[in-house]
């Protein structure tokens, strides 16, 4: 699929790659400019200012979703902050290459690295952690001793988070299977889990923190 093919009025997200890190950010396309391989999109704003997706080392991937067909992925497209006649702030988003499906389990990861405490089953004891990142569907945790889980085993965790971008309290019960179980090269566990059920709220805040980190980056 070329971006030509797409139509005003989808939902996107742009992937923001920056270093070894992932952002996301949610927009729509509002008009298609198929002869030019560009299309319009709305603008993402924080601090009633727009976000510029362009520096040194910043790489960005779009994905469209379909009511009825799978996301496609556009790698490495170009954007632009343009005004519109009304004064409007908003993005061209440039490519010539063709998409190519998306896959949700590849979904990006945002980084916490919050300490917390876990609890594994039906045990009720409490083990220190560290909760590395979160995703829309899952987490993971870092935890400097074994603790003994396995595949499918019941894990709860809670984040609690202060932004000071926007002087807000953030507090989670996480609660997920594990997924994956890998012991680091540095001594460390990593367990990574599949969310039962979502997180209201979560959402919102992943994006606020993806926002701060990505305010921050182009602010140093």
């Amino acid at each position: 699929m070329q971006i030509d093919d797409l139509t005003a009025g989808l939902s996107l997200n742009f992937l923001i790659h920056l270093n070894t890190e992932q952002l996301q950010f949610e927009s729509k396309i509002l008009e298609v400019y198929p002869r030019r391989h560009t299309l319009l999109a709305e603008g993402v704003f924080t601090d009633d200012k727009i976000i510029s997706f362009r520096g040194k080392g910043l790489v960005v991937d779009l994905i469209v979703t379909f009511p009825e067909e799978k996301p496609q992925l556009f790698k490495n497209v170009t954007t632009n902050v343009v005004k519109r006649a009304d004064g409007t702030l908003c993005y061209t988003v440039f490519s010539v290459a063709g998409s190519k499906t998306y896959n949700r389990r590849q979904s990006y990861r945002c980084y916490v690295g919050i300490e917390t405490a876990v609890q594994c089953g039906l045990n009720r004891a409490a083990h220190d952690a560290i909760i590395k990142d979160i995703s829309y569907n899952g987490f993971s945790v870092v935890s400097k001793e074994d603790l003994k889980l396995e595949v499918n085993q019941t894990v709860h965790a809670v984040l609690n988070d202060h932004m000071d971008e926007t002087a807000e309290n953030f507090n989670f019960h996480l609660y997920g299977l594990v997924a994956r179980i890998q012991e680091l090269e540095n001594g460390l566990f990593l367990y990574g889990c599949r969310l039962n059920n979502p997180v209201p709220g979560l959402e919102q805040y992943i994006i606020k923190k993806e926002r701060a980190v990505l305010r921050k980056r182009q602010s140093s």
